[in-house]
């Protein structure tokens, strides 16, 4: 019996003293800000990990001694030792250099990995707040979108436009979110500049395939745009003057490490500039973003953020014609606006729940009156929602997630208030909000099987219900990784995507008139099938990224619009859409390079979009709109020394579809003796507009003199060649009848200069 204790106490003890604890933690900047793929080195076992896009590791280490090196391409090498007796976090900062840092060459047997690498996922590309600040764009102003449009699998509409067309996919197709809500509308400027401030950014998340079960409601892509929530050490002022605009940020923190409060707002100053020499530009949009950030203790976290901005027009015009004086005023206003409330619990080391409370809406408004007829025409949709999730990780190689998504949509589209004259021919609407109900259960497991293969598999089942008409769609998910050899994945994914709500515009007026509709009994929800196989390597001593991807993606249910149909004071929607079927399938290339003194990435797609209507182009399949069959980028940044550092942007895109006309016929008109010509066209979008390609430069200079105050001078020039990008086209007839088309341009040589500050 005796020896029947000892033996089982030393079991005891030799349990304990092999037990696996926890190291977790964040590696900061000196003024507190996160640092992305932040190299986490273990000399004793040759173990290499890398900083997640919030700066966050965490890995298992027995009870011993441990030595961590920190290193980060500018900073000085961080080590420590300590033992391990039980689970740890640290707060690790790194000290900038003060002088410009060489490649560093980590001598290690074990490969450093990428985030993209080592995940089960494909399709997914993160950018952090420096490679989005670092591109020179229209104006100087850093601008997210225009960034995200320079990655694989992702298309542009009109140049200049924020609008993103993904794998295939429309622009309505895709689920921006701002701290986890809904942004509908991501233009400002009439869509030339996005809503989002590069000064509040702190990660972005592009998911274009390979989709996580708590992610739904849209068919093409997920952009996870998260604001700063690291706490900072002391009050940061920060802002930046440019010729499209200024900013400010403002980060206070009231109690260290547990409570703060940022706020930082932008506007365009044009208006007022020719305003002060005497002259009238009617436009301006500004946009204000908050956030509270409070810590209560070591499990508890909560967030509340909020947004509003606007674009307005107001345009007046007086003459006087040969009866009498007129006056003509027209007022524009397009509004985004969004509060989100989020409460993280740790409830113990291997479960943590999460939970956001979210309210978002965008409207748009056209106001005309001339002398007493008044004609006034808005949409609205406003949503509430909310979206809780659990997360369990069992052990190192099996973790699972569960959670709900619920949101009510709220949608007045295209209400018609008249009065006067006008009234007579056009009367007041009668429009009704429509309400819909949407709510997704979702449950995922992420596992491994040996040291080589992982998945990652899910079932998202969503429904909506409005009026007497539900929908119930089970979406799937499905991710396998292999892992060739040390540096080397092959990856492959099915997903299926359902979406409820889309988006209308008219052709018939210039301004982003957006229009979202949600299903009906008549308009069914459109989905889509995708599957994907990739294939991601590093090259370490090289520093680079390689991804190769191919998709095909299967649409059903498009939403379309029968010919001649104008949707400007149009309230009766449901007549003129149509639905439809859509295919396409591309090849992707991405090489990225993140460390030493030239960083930047290459992207190239080769892609074809094809969609099918029983009532369009006699039934036949045509090529999508914005098929663009070829889409290439070429991104760099070079730093010539801790001052200063030259940015460059080409890029490379086919020409977008149109429809020609090759013919006419003339019939008899309801004049006397009259005739009209009736135009005759060719198939559906059978003639591509001419391809486009523009190269962006830019040199910025950073003051380093003063630990306190920082600034940093940007200067350069969009579309350095002066190639105007073709906007559109226009049909214009010749005397004998034929005709010929004309590309407009648009954007031609642009310098910018801005200067930046942070104290």
């Amino acid at each position: 019996m005796r020896g029947l204790c000892v033996l089982l106490l030393s079991l005891i003890s030799l349990s304990a003293f092999n037990q696996d604890f926890t190291i977790a933690g964040k590696v900061l900047d000196n003024e507190g800000e996160a640092l992305p793929l932040a190299h986490i080195l273990i000399p004793i076992n040759d173990k290499a990990f890398v900083t997640d896009v919030n700066g966050k590791f965490s890995f298992s280490y027995p009870t011993g001694s441990l030595m961590l090196e920190i290193r980060y391409t500018g900073y000085t090498t961080f080590r420590k030792s300590f033992d391990v007796k039980k689970d740890t976090t640290l707060i690790i900062k790194l000290q900038m250099n003060s002088e410009q840092l060489n490649e560093v060459v980590i001598k290690s047997s074990q490969i450093l990995q990428s985030d993209q690498l080592i995940s089960t996922r494909s399709s997914t590309l993160t950018l952090s707040e420096k490679e989005i600040n670092a591109i020179p764009v229209l104006g100087g102003e850093a601008d997210l979108i225009k960034t995200i449009q320079l990655l694989p699998g992702v298309s542009k509409g009109i140049e200049g436009t924020t609008d993103l067309f993904v794998r295939g996919g429309a622009a309505d197709q895709n689920l921006v979110l701002l701290d986890g809500s809904p942004v509908y509308n991501t233009g400002h400027l009439f869509g030339f500049l996005s809503v989002f401030n590069p000064d509040i950014l702190e990660g972005v998340e592009s998911i274009n395939g390979a989709f996580p079960a708590n992610y739904g409601g849209r068919l093409s892509s997920i952009l996870n745009v998260n604001t700063k929530s690291r706490m900072a050490e002391k009050t940061m002022v920060s802002g930046n003057i440019g010729l499209l605009a200024s900013r400010l940020m403002i980060r206070q923190p009231i109690l260290k490490n547990k409570l703060e409060i940022w706020v930082a707002g932008r506007r365009t100053y044009v208006d007022q500039v020719v305003k002060a020499v005497g002259e009238t530009l009617p436009y301006f949009f500004y946009d204000v973003n908050a956030k509270i950030i409070y810590q209560a203790n070591k499990k508890d976290r909560f967030e509340f953020t909020h947004y509003v901005g606007e674009d307005v027009l107001n345009f007046v015009r007086t003459g006087r014609d040969t009866a009498s004086n007129f006056r003509f005023t027209s007022d524009f206003t397009i509004a985004n606006s969004g509060q989100t409330f989020l409460w993280k619990r740790k409830m113990n080391e291997a479960l943590n729940s999460t939970l956001r409370l979210y309210r978002t809406s965008f409207r748009y408004s056209i106001e005309n009156q001339f002398e007493e007829s008044r004609l006034f025409t808005n949409s609205n949709i406003l949503d509430w929602g909310a979206n809780w999730t659990l997360t369990q990780k069992l052990t190192d190689a099996f973790s699972q997630t569960l959670g709900f998504d619920i949101v009510q949509h709220q949608v007045s589209p295209n209400v018609i208030t008249t009065s006067g004259e006008i009234s007579q021919l056009l009367e007041s609407s009668n429009t009704q909000a429509q309400k819909s109900f949407e709510s997704s259960l979702f449950y995922q497991a992420d596992g491994k099987l040996g040291k080589d293969w992982s998945w990652s598999t899910g079932i998202r089942l969503s429904s909506v219900g409005i009026n007497n008409t539900f929908y119930l769609n089970p979406e799937p998910r499905l991710a396998i990784r292999y892992q060739v050899k040390e540096n080397a994945a092959l990856k492959a994914s099915y997903s299926r995507m359902a979406q409820y709500i889309h988006r209308v515009s008219s052709a018939a007026v210039a301004f982003p008139t957006d229009i979202w509709y949600p299903v009906t009994d008549r308009v069914v929800p459109q989905t889509a099938d995708q599957f994907t196989l990739a294939f991601n390597q590093n090259l370490p001593k090289r520093n680079l990224f390689i991804s190769l991807e191919t998709y095909y993606k299967d649409l059903n249910n498009l939403i379309g619009y029968r010919e001649g149909t104008n949707l400007f004071l149009n309230t009766s929607f449901e007549d003129q859409l149509i639905q439809g079927s859509g295919q396409a399938y591309g090849f992707e290339v991405l090489i990225k390079k993140e460390k030493g003194k030239f960083t930047g990435w290459i992207s190239y797609t080769l892609s074809k979009s094809l969609r099918q209507y029983d009532e369009v182009n006699q039934g036949n399949w045509f090529l999508a709109r914005y098929d663009r069959r070829h889409n290439g980028a070429l991104v760099l940044n070079y730093e010539l020394n801790k001052h200063f550092s030259l940015s460059g942007v080409f890029e490379f895109i086919s020409g977008s579809r149109f429809t020609p006309i090759i013919g006419q016929y003339i019939v008899p008109s309801t004049t006397l003796g009259g005739v009209q010509l009736i135009p005759v066209y060719a198939s559906i979008n059978s003639v591509k507009l001419a391809d486009t390609h523009r190269l962006d430069l830019g040199l910025k200079y950073q003051s380093l003199a003063s630990k306190k105050f920082r600034s940093e001078w940007f200067v350069g020039v969009y579309n350095t060649y002066n190639r105007a990008t073709p906007l559109g086209i226009n049909i214009v007839p010749n005397p004998d009848g034929s005709f010929r088309y004309e590309q407009p341009g648009l954007f031609g040589l642009l310098p910018f200069i801005s200067y930046g500050f942070k104290f």
